[in-house]
């Protein structure tokens, strides 16, 4: 009969699994016979078992940690990159408007058309952009199209707009000068330069 000193002894490597086979047997049979024995294994066992699931949340805990930081980093460094790509969508393909200062332009009548010539003259490109103005509904409630609104935006040279592409000419016939109202309107950063069947060539 194994005495329960030295089964106490050995107990949390009978716990743990590191006797042999034979000395297991004998342990495990002191146990069921000795309530004293029978009490401290129960005991070393939960202990361990409540130390296992200790370790076990600490490790959940920190791999949890780690998956927040690295998503915070992943959805910080996407932010970053959208943000670099819309500032130089900005810079390369929207442009903001031209000031006065930094436009030459010139108008002039060519048969039956008339021209406003640009040119950019703060070495970037110039890209130029054109859309309808329309005035109020008619008795069909259709808008006519009253003028034309001519934009220009300055952008950084790149491979897509070279550096020297810097003018640009846009042109309306005489014609739609003598429709009542009709414009052609130069938007810039500090302001408009309205051209009218009045002053179209007086400049």
């Amino acid at each position: 009969m194994v005495k329960c000193h030295i089964v106490q002894d050995i107990m949390p490597s009978y716990i743990d699994g590191l006797l042999s086979p034979e000395t297991e047997h004998d342990i495990r049979q002191h146990i069921e016979e000795c309530e004293a024995c029978r009490t401290l294994h129960a005991k070393l066992s939960t202990s361990i078992d409540n130390a296992d699931l200790h370790v076990n949340k600490k490790e959940i805990d920190f791999l949890k940690k780690v998956r927040t930081k690295t998503t915070k980093k992943v959805v910080l460094g996407f932010t970053v990159l959208l943000l670099i790509i819309a500032l130089l969508t900005y810079l390369l393909a929207i442009g903001p408007s031209v000031r006065k200062e930094n436009l030459i332009y010139t108008t002039s009548v060519v048969g039956d058309t008339w021209r406003i010539n640009m040119e950019l003259t703060n070495g970037k490109a110039l890209l130029v952009k054109t859309e309808p103005i329309y005035g109020e509904k008619d008795s069909n409630g259709i808008k006519p199209v009253v003028g034309v609104l001519v934009k220009p935006h300055e952008l950084l040279p790149s491979p897509i707009l070279e550096s020297d592409n810097n003018s640009f000419m846009f042109g309306s016939t005489i014609d739609s000068f003598n429709k009542r109202n009709y414009k052609v309107v130069l938007r810039l950063a500090d302001g408009d330069i309205v051209f009218t069947s009045a002053n179209y060539n007086k400049r």
